[in-house]
């Protein structure tokens, strides 16, 4: 049908409606973009010597579509690659151990990774729960980095840690805060008095794990910054600002970007992003 999609309609009682095409007797919104979950490449989930449930395989799939749609429709970023996204997942830690070790030595004590190589997200068989906010974790790398550019490591990871606490119900999403990172900011005193942001938005990649502790500061930081940008247009286009720059691991300068962009400049963002962590709540739908 040439104008199928998604179209939310009341009729005379109140009552909304959706249709795939748009009624001829009522007002209705075109919510198709909002719902186009469509992707220009295939999704194949595989279990090494591990089977994949219906229910998990259906879940991981909408979440994974979700998160694409969200970068999509939220940030406008598109993932340009065209090939088959996988997901592997082995039996056993020990399995995968042996691959990971093989492929990518340096993540000693990750419980999952993405390769670029083989656009691959790589884990194992751990409780389902875990095993979703894993992959959807990785998925958020995945897309943030697609373009080939390096990803300032608080921004990397602050949108994984975003994207983490996705909830998929039907058709749509939505994206709390996450009372865990904000117990710990909090408990570190970080609403009432602030570090210079610049230790967090300026660290390379080593200096950002250095620092991250028993506490997991660093992902806890990172995770309110994402958090916080997502939260306003102006934020998100920030995002997509950061995420076009062709930064230098060596010489990260993110704080400088934001300066130049953000009203009050670095002083203003912080105090801003003070505000909101104070008072912070609520979740984001899409």
């Amino acid at each position: 049908m040439a104008n199928a999609g998604v179209y939310q309609w009341r009729d005379a009682e109140g009552r909304v409606h959706f249709s795939d095409s748009a009624p001829t007797h009522a007002p209705s919104s075109n919510l198709t973009d909002q719902y186009d979950f469509s992707l220009p490449f295939e999704i194949v989930i595989e279990g090494m010597d591990y089977r994949v449930s219906s229910a998990v395989r259906e879940r991981l799939t909408s979440h994974v579509r979700k998160i694409f749609a969200i970068y999509k429709q939220a940030l406008e970023i598109d993932y340009p690659q065209s090939r088959e996204f996988r997901i592997v997942i082995y039996g056993s830690e020990a399995e995968y151990r042996r691959y990971q070790r093989q492929v990518a030595p340096v993540l000693e004590n990750s419980a999952g990774f993405y390769n670029s190589r083989n656009n691959q997200i790589t884990t194992w068989g751990m409780a389902d729960r875990h095993l979703l906010r894993l992959i959807t974790h990785e998925v958020s790398h995945a897309i943030s980095a697609s373009h080939g550019r390096f990803v300032p490591t608080w921004l990397n990871e602050g949108l994984a840690e975003y994207f983490e606490q996705i909830q998929v119900a039907g058709l749509g999403a939505r994206i709390p805060v996450s009372d865990y990172w904000l117990t710990i900011l909090r408990r570190r005193g970080w609403a009432e008095q602030p570090p210079d942001l610049r230790i967090v938005l300026d660290a390379q990649h080593r200096d950002w794990y250095a620092a991250n502790g028993p506490d997991s500061l660093s992902y806890a930081a990172s995770w309110s910054l994402a958090w916080f940008l997502m939260d306003s247009k102006q934020g998100r286009t920030l995002i997509r600002d950061l995420l076009a720059q062709p930064h230098n691991p060596e010489q990260i300068n993110t704080s400088a970007l934001i300066d130049a962009r953000w009203p009050g400049g670095l002083a203003g963002f912080t105090r801003d992003w003070r505000t909101w962590l104070g008072k912070a709540s609520g979740s984001h739908g899409y």
